[in-house]
């Protein structure tokens, strides 16, 4: 089990398809959690090929990535943090890298995305060296926006850009 980050409360890991089916699905099948996003399951078989596709995807990312988000305490999924290059208008990759996060409700509320998200940050500033990481939320996804600006993610501008809808995209770039 590949871990990418640590922090005191949190494990940041590669995702293990047939363990972590059960979980990804009880996150990914949550209406409320899938709200402002495109990925859904309908079975633990669909969270299984979910799985499968973001560990094949992680592979080619170039040290990006879809990873499960643990709790270190009690070994719980608590959900996903990526850092991936954004899609453009005909879902290609660009050259630009998002950092984003689902996390299931029970874990909503208690700092998990924060945390994990700065883990991540950090990683992408200092070991892959990106120069800047972008964020993009739906306008009405205002517990991800409160979180981007806990971040200190420097908000600028609405685009239609990326995944084909209006998101607001916010930048931060690695400090000196």
């Amino acid at each position: 089990m590949s871990s990418i980050a640590q922090t005191d409360r949190l494990i940041i890991r590669n995702w293990i398809p047939e363990r972590d089916a059960e979980s990804a699905f009880r996150i990914y099948s949550d209406p409320e959690v899938t709200r402002f996003l495109m990925t859904k399951t309908n079975s633990v078989e669909d969270a299984v090929k979910l799985l499968e596709r973001w560990v094949m995807l992680s592979t080619q990312l170039n040290g990006g990535g879809f990873w499960a988000i643990v709790n270190q305490e009690n070994q719980e999924i608590l959900g996903t943090i990526i850092l991936i290059p954004l899609r453009d208008e005909v879902e290609q990759w660009t050259q630009d890298y998002e950092i984003g996060w689902h996390l299931k409700q029970s874990a909503w509320g208690n700092g998990y995305a924060t945390q994990a998200a700065r883990a991540i940050l950090d990683y992408g500033f200092n070991t892959l060296k990106l120069p800047t990481i972008y964020s993009v939320a739906r306008p009405e996804n205002t517990a991800s926006i409160r979180v981007i600006q806990r971040l200190e993610m420097i908000p600028i501008g609405r685009t239609s850009k990326y995944y084909k809808m209006e998101l607001e995209m916010f930048k931060l770039g690695k400090l000196t």
